[in-house]
């Protein structure tokens, strides 16, 4: 096959793909970015009008919205730094062979198989402050001071949320973390024992540094699935007990929902260009720092 043919060949496979992506992405984003200039209620085409950035200043004026973007930085800073250390905790115990590796493994990945909103509402019960399994064991350990509301006290809802995300990903960080671990070489780790490198030592000076491209996709992941999170918040809280839990995803979801379409859009692409403006230069300042095996 001639050089011209394998190209031409090379673009007819990438054809039906790109034709997927334009239509699923390219056209919906700017169709968007097009509705959150307009002031429309519902489908009511005839009622539509320019609104220029009207409707990006009632995304701000909204009255929960401080209170939302606070709680979906705190939401994903909070998810992110526990996912990251219990994920590579767990990679780093995993990352040797022994009976159970394998079933492990297994066990750790599975929730994050698992449909969210089922999750949610499988959690929903266990957290039932009179009638769920959490507290009914705490009460039967004899632990009843730490029962708690879990979501439905104001003070700790979002913790309990959090802590829900953190059970159903962590797996899934461990496996990102754990593909780049058993990349590295072990003639990195046979020349440090020879040296006398402890097992801290070789995790510092070896694994972790190597671990970087790995590290930084997972960071990059945890921190977009934190800033961007709606069903597990939705399926639990309802971004309730008042909007203790409200999140930038249900102010997104209840602007849809009562038919203001632009000002949803608006806070749609709002929400993007705060999660490009997080994660891009946290991914560019990791990965100038990674280094080659």
């Amino acid at each position: 096959m001639t050089k011209t043919k394998l190209k031409r060949y090379s673009y007819s496979i990438a054809i039906p793909g790109l034709v997927l992506y334009i239509l699923f992405f390219i056209v919906p984003a700017l169709g968007g970015l097009f509705i959150s200039f307009i002031k429309i209620l519902g489908f009511d085409v005839a009622s539509a009008r320019f609104a220029g950035i009207q409707n990006y200043l009632d995304v701000f004026s909204q009255p929960n919205m401080r209170g939302a973007m606070f709680n979906s930085f705190i939401f994903a800073l909070i998810t992110t730094v526990f996912k990251m250390v219990i994920g590579l905790a767990l990679a780093v115990a995993l990352n040797r062979k022994f009976a159970l590796t394998n079933a492990m493994r297994t066990i750790f990945f599975l929730p994050a198989v698992i449909n969210t909103v089922a999750v949610g509402l499988i959690f929903s019960s266990l957290m039932h402050p009179a009638n769920g399994l959490i507290n009914s064991f705490l009460n039967f350990a004899g632990l009843g001071s730490l029962a708690q509301s879990w979501l439905v006290d104001p003070k700790i809802a979002i913790f309990s949320v959090c802590a829900i995300e953190i059970w159903k990903w962590s797996g899934f960080t461990m496996v990102i973390l754990l593909s780049g671990m058993q990349t590295i070489g072990k003639d990195y780790y046979e020349a440090a024992e020879i040296d006398g490198a402890t097992g801290w030592k070789k995790f510092r000076y070896i694994t972790f540094p190597l671990l970087l491209p790995a590290f930084n996709n997972a960071l990059i992941l945890n921190i977009i699935g934190g800033l961007k999170v709606f069903d597990l918040v939705q399926a639990t809280t309802q971004g309730g007990p008042g909007s203790a839990t409200e999140v930038f995803g249900t102010v997104i979801f209840k602007s849809f929902g009562s038919g203001r379409l632009g000002e949803g859009c608006a806070a749609s692409i709002l929400l993007a260009l705060i999660i490009a403006a997080i994660a891009m230069p946290t991914y560019k300042y990791i990965a100038n720092r990674e280094v080659e095996m």
